[in-house]
């Protein structure tokens, strides 16, 4: 059964400007966060020891792949909200698994960058990868929803539940209104 909603001219305008502030916004977060990281490479080049050669501690990577986790974040969010992706545990998983492969780079880079010895990278990664898992089942159980076979109709296990609770209120309040 679908709804067919009405905008009025200026709801329509709201939103379209919304919308247009925020992809100016992701431009602005690109365009600041490659000029500030090019200075970053050419002051980690000019400044580090071993100038003429190539430095001996490359840092300024360190910064670029946690600017680069925030910016991927901020460019999800932005297709997301273009797209209409409006339920909260989807958009938390979407969010949960560009912050995981992102920050993951980022560890990757500052472990081999420093103590490139032991790969001590891998323990958070194993843990958060484990929490991603769960998160994953937990929207794909409970949050993401099933066709009901009497009804005909597409509803979540948490739809399900709350409709089953909701049924059990009305008796009781039938039960003692009678």
């Amino acid at each position: 059964m679908s709804e067919e909603y009405e905008f009025s001219e200026e709801s329509l305008r709201k939103i379209a400007e919304q919308k247009v502030n925020f992809r100016m916004s992701v431009k602005i977060h690109l365009f600041v966060f490659m000029v500030v990281n090019a200075l970053l490479f050419i002051i980690n080049y000019i400044f580090s020891p071993n100038f003429p050669n190539m430095p001996s501690f490359w840092w300024a990577p360190i910064p670029l792949f946690g600017w680069l986790a925030g910016l991927m974040i901020h460019i999800v969010a932005y297709i997301m909200y273009s797209k209409g992706v409006y339920p909260m545990a989807k958009r938390g998983l979407i969010y949960n698994t560009v912050a995981y492969i992102f920050v993951m780079i980022l560890l990757l880079v500052i472990n081999y960058t420093t103590l490139n010895t032991i790969n001590w990278s891998i323990f958070p990664g194993i843990f958060w990868m484990i929490g991603l898992v769960i998160h994953g089942v937990i929207y794909f159980v409970y949050f993401r929803g099933g066709l009901n076979k009497k009804t005909g109709v597409f509803k979540s296990r948490k739809e399900r539940a709350i409709e089953k609770e909701m049924e059990k209120i009305r008796r009781k309040h039938k039960k003692e209104n009678d």
